[in-house]
């Protein structure tokens, strides 16, 4: 008998372990994003190439340590993806430590009752349905903007079709204390940035025969191409970032393409001359004058990081001028690269604070400067 009582406690020790041990793997467990949202952040398949939306590209600004759920679909609103039983379902899913991110508003504005919802009223009560269905999972809700059209009006000025509904968002995160990516507001700002005519590689804004999903080209003010879906997602990393959620630190290396920068001086230009680039062009500076800068830099942790600088220098010399990193300016040379068209980098130190209050600037100072493709923080 004493032989079986103390098998019998062996043995529930071992279970008991066994259970602990169970328990500590699933709190080990990597956190999932799961995203709910319309077509602008849905992800698409290569059949519907070139066209993305954010939850697409998000992912690839991580390393490991984190996967996400899209499960934004085109067509639905606040309350339609409700009333589909499409939150229930990411409720059923979610678990403690997972986030939810939530973008809705274009076809909130329709007045299809299915859709339908007032910014100031109904809105702001079907989103408050994901915060607190969220929260009651365990889960970390954050809210989402929705990102401007490409709506111009007769000056050449960007349009927000969205203000009451940023309103209504920006009061429902105040009142329940959620973190909130204003979206909306960095788009615009993107826009402005790079102006208008740059936007058409943004936004879905094809011509004929260029693509075998639209045969008849497409000039679309809502959806966007990979680029512009990676420039949101970008958008969203920082939002990330400035909310200090804890995946902020599984963001892995970001890439800031030099034409998405804000250019400056008579002869700084994007351009696409030369093949090999990435993203949608370049930027190709004046011998003197010119400057690309690029502003809310993620420098993680803070510190000295690495900025890996992807150019093209054809000519026969090297090429300088200056790096100017939060105000303090280096000199930097770029070397031969081989042609134009033959693409390498080069990798810079540079001392960068958390967060992303970072400036990066490259001028030109007299001695031309190498073209540039990106910049990125390693």
């Amino acid at each position: 008998m004493n032989n079986n009582k103390a098998l019998n406690r062996i043995v529930c020790r071992l279970w008991a372990a066994f259970g602990l041990g169970a328990l500590a793997l699933q709190a080990a467990a990597a956190p999932v994003v799961y995203l709910a949202g319309d077509s602008t952040v849905m992800s698409y398949g290569s059949g519907n190439a070139p066209q993305q939306g954010w939850g697409g590209r998000l992912s690839a600004l991580f390393g490991a340590g984190v996967s996400f759920s899209n499960r934004a679909i085109g067509g639905r609103s606040s309350k339609s993806f409700v009333d589909e039983g499409r939150l229930a379902a990411i409720v059923t899913a979610i678990r403690p430590g997972d986030y939810l991110f939530v973008q809705f508003g274009h076809n909130d504005d329709y007045s299809d009752p299915r859709l339908h919802t007032d910014p100031f009223t109904t809105y702001k009560t079907y989103l408050g349905k994901y915060v607190d269905q969220a929260r009651g999972a365990g889960a970390v809700p954050v809210l989402v903007t929705p990102m401007a059209r490409r709506h111009i009006d007769g000056a050449g000025r960007f349009i927000n079709d969205f203000v009451d509904r940023v309103s209504a968002i920006r009061q429902l995160a105040a009142e329940k204390q959620v973190a909130l990516i204003d979206l909306n507001d960095k788009s615009l700002a993107f826009y402005r940035q790079i102006g208008v005519a740059a936007t058409t590689d943004v936004f879905l804004w094809l011509a004929p025969g260029a693509y075998a999903k639209f045969p008849n080209g497409v000039h679309d003010i809502t959806h966007f191409q990979e680029y512009g879906a990676a420039q949101l997602a970008r958008f969203v990393s920082e939002g990330i970032e400035e909310n200090r959620l804890g995946i902020r630190s599984l963001i892995g290396a970001v890439a800031y393409p030099a034409e998405a920068g804000l250019l400056a001086g008579a002869g700084t230009v994007r351009e696409r001359a030369y093949a090999g680039w990435q993203g949608s062009g370049y930027v190709n500076f004046p011998r003197s004058g010119g400057s690309l800068t690029m502003s809310n830099v993620n420098g993680k942790s803070g510190g000295m990081r690495t900025l890996r600088i992807r150019f093209a220098n054809g000519s026969a010399s090297a090429r300088s001028g200056q790096l100017v990193v939060n105000g303090s300016t280096s000199n930097i040379s770029f070397r031969p690269s081989g042609g134009w068209t033959t693409w390498v980098t080069q990798d810079v130190p540079v001392a960068l604070v958390s967060g992303t209050g970072n400036a990066i600037s490259l001028k030109s100072t007299g001695a031309d400067l190498a073209n540039v493709d990106t910049l990125t923080v390693l």
